[in-house]
């Protein structure tokens, strides 16, 4: 996907309006704010392989002023700076070289930590680790159960999907504590899964071409996204720690125990 740069194109059109993207934004946002209350200047925020910059214009309308982002595909870079964002070239095999010195109150790194392997994810993380402030949260969704693996991860060059339990020891050897951790969506996980059992179907019986998929990212009608956004926003309120889904959303904080 880095390289195709009509994927970021379908991405910068629909983040601000696709109802998955909402709910996602909708956690992070709230994870801020229970950790900081009703700070915003001081707070120091980066987005690790921020794509287009969806994300880091939402904290920005939301007044956070002190954000920066970086991603490793010069597309993600281009539509992110359209709008008026601080984003440069940065690389999640090379965290430690990025703003060398700087250090954050909220690292995020969304969806992107499927393309490094076991030990770069814990050198990431222990890059993370090391650039949050005390008090510092980082907040990590992430592709989960190989279940749910479609043409999605085709288009997007996802070759794997994780759990909660890999994560519990990528954070144990990079000395962070996870110390909240929820599937999501839950509420429309069945059909999510059988859309994506379809696709995989259609792939092993050659039924479709891998070589000219596009991922899942397009917006389905005001009517569509306004339900799925209501059940989501739901979901969110009345199970805040479900079972299963789709996604892996993450909140991990410097802890003591483990070694690299």
């Amino acid at each position: 996907m880095i390289e195709n740069r009509d994927e970021y194109r379908r991405m910068h059109e629909v983040e601000r309006q696709l109802w998955w993207y909402q709910a996602l934004h909708g956690k992070i946002l709230a994870e801020i704010e229970r950790r900081f209350g009703d700070r915003r200047a001081g707070i120091n925020i980066l987005d690790a392989a921020c794509g287009t910059g969806g994300l880091l214009s939402v904290l920005r309308d939301r007044g956070y002023p002190n954000l920066v982002g970086f991603d490793y595909s010069r597309h993600a870079i281009d539509f992110s700076r359209e709008r008026g964002l601080v984003v440069t070239f940065g690389d999640l095999k090379n965290v430690a070289d990025f703003r060398a010195g700087d250090t954050y109150d909220v690292i995020i790194c969304n969806d992107a930590l499927y393309f490094l392997t076991d030990q770069e994810i814990k050198t990431a993380l222990a890059a993370f680790r090391e650039r949050l402030n005390p008090g510092g949260i980082l907040l990590i969704n992430i592709h989960a159960f190989n279940a749910f693996a479609g043409t999605h991860d085709v288009a997007v060059g996802s070759t794997r999907r994780f759990t909660r339990t890999d994560f519990a020891r990528y954070a144990q050897a990079s000395q962070l504590d996870l110390v909240q951790d929820t599937y999501w969506p839950f509420f429309l996980s069945i059909p999510i899964l059988a859309v994506r059992q379809w696709q995989r179907f259609q792939l092993k019986k050659g039924q479709v071409d891998g070589q000219t998929l596009e991922s899942d990212v397009r917006y389905p009608g005001d009517v569509i996204n306004t339900i799925l956004k209501s059940i989501t926003r739901m979901e969110q309120k009345v199970l805040p720690r479900a079972p299963f889904g789709s996604s892996l959303f993450m909140v991990l904080q410097a802890g003591q125990s483990g070694d690299l």
